[in-house]
This record gives structure tokens, sequence and C-alpha cells, in this order.
């Protein structure tokens, strides 16, 4: 299998502003990572500072912030990451986040599941999260 690269409409989290990327799927990212550039002509803000490990084992700070994702017919609001990379990455938390997954064979993107049930299953973890904060 090559890469697979997939076509996002990326936007700002209010829905102003809008552009058809190319993304390359990484299902080894957590997070998507898109330029300081892209993000700045799309009004996303990225104000939260992270570490993130790269693929070579370096450990880097960089900013996340919420962006709009939409691909194929589904979309949703994601953290994505802001730094310097030579094309934007699609991180595994939009796809899962979505219901999609890259089928290996083919490099393409495809259903893996109905959509929402991630939303549901992270409701459902966050509430017994907070449960079990009530036990320390």
């Amino acid at each position: 299998m090559g890469f697979a690269r997939v076509k996002c409409l990326l936007g700002d989290p209010e829905g102003k502003l809008f552009k058809e990327v190319e993304m390359l799927a990484d299902t080894g990212a957590f997070y998507p990572i898109i330029t300081p550039e892209l993000a700045q002509r799309l009004g996303i803000e990225a104000r939260y500072k992270v570490i993130l490990t790269l693929a070579d084992k370096r450990r880097v700070e960089a900013k996340v912030g919420p962006a709009y994702f939409k691909i194929l017919n589904r979309d949703g609001i994601f953290l994505v990451a802001v730094m310097d990379v030579p094309e934007p990455l699609l991180g595994v938390t939009v796809l899962e986040g979505l219901g999609l997954r890259v089928d290996p064979t083919t490099g393409k993107v495809e259903y893996a599941r109905p959509y929402g049930l991630a939303m549901l299953f992270s409701l459902r973890e966050r509430q017994f999260l907070r449960a079990l904060s009530f036990l320390r």
C-alpha cells in the first residue's frame, strides 16, 4: 500500500471559513496536524499547549485548537495540532470520531461503523470517569 491522501473540508469551529484540503492519513498520529499559515487563513485558534512524540521519538511542543472537519458525508469538530509540517496530516481522532477507517489494501477512506457511536461512547466514558473521581 502507498500513501492514503484524503480530501477534507476543513474550517473554523464557528463555520465561517472553509477550505478543501488534501491530508495525508496517518493512523499513527493522534491529532490531525496543519501548518500555522493554514490555521491562520481559516481562523483556527490553537491556544492549548501539548507535548507530541514524533515518529523519530523526539518530543516537541505544539498548540492545539478546535477545527471543523468533513470527510465523505460525516462532520464534526476535533482538536487539531498546529505546527510546521511538509503537508497536512489526518490523525486517528478524526477518523475514529467520524466512524471512518483507511482500507490498507486500497489506501481509501471508508465507513467503519454507523455514525455517532463514538460520541455516545465518549459521553458514557466521561460520565464514568466523573463518577470515579468521587471515589478518590
